[in-house]
């Protein structure tokens, strides 16, 4: 595997064929979520910050099954604190997305016990960055966000089992973190 700081090394094309798929899926989702929920211009800013990242972690988690810890951790330090102190926070008020960001930690530090190790270290340093997004509209876009991501999960290992592959084989589990947000975040702007 290519190391986090030798990018020339990652597979290019697919990395960015995956980059913009998930951008712009997580995009669309959480600009009509927070759009319907009138968000203002500061949480604006923070859900801006977080598309290109977020879909690049996801990217990299795809083509590579890593998570960079150093690219989760600096886009939630970008974003956490716009999501946190916007005034129109949709879900618990202020800090809601700093909430929604230990909500989903913990969460995924429970699952990745429970699994003995079935979810990566990756995965739980992403978390944070999804459950901030999440916390913006409340602690139950979070829960719903672990539940989508739970059923993506066991339809992805179904499809591996009923492929003829071995029932422990092993998966890039952070597209379908995202995905489970994407699939809350439009529940959430049905509401």
């Amino acid at each position: 595997m290519p190391e986090v700081g030798d990018l020339a090394a990652w597979p290019g094309r697919q990395l960015s064929g995956w980059w913009l798929a998930f951008s712009t899926v997580y995009g669309a989702c959480v600009l009509w979520a927070a759009v319907g929920h009138d968000a203002g211009s500061i949480a604006l800013a923070g859900f801006a910050i977080t598309v290109p990242l977020i879909g690049l972690l996801a990217a990299i988690d795809a083509t590579t099954r890593q998570l960079p810890r150093a690219i989760s951790y600096a886009a939630c330090a970008l974003a956490l604190p716009l999501l946190s102190f916007d005034p129109r926070a949709d879900g618990d008020g202020t800090w809601s997305a700093a909430r929604g960001a230990l909500l989903m930690v913990a969460i995924t530090a429970v699952i990745r016990l429970a699994g003995r190790g079935s979810l990566g270290r990756g995965d739980v340093h992403f978390s944070p960055l999804l459950g901030a997004v999440a916390g913006w509209f409340g602690a139950r876009e979070v829960v719903a966000t672990w539940l989508a991501t739970a059923m993506l999960g066991g339809f992805v290992a179904m499809i591996i089992v009923m492929s003829g592959r071995d029932r422990r084989t092993r998966f890039a589990y952070g597209p379908l973190l995202l995905l489970g947000l994407c699939v809350a975040l439009l529940i959430t702007a049905w509401r």
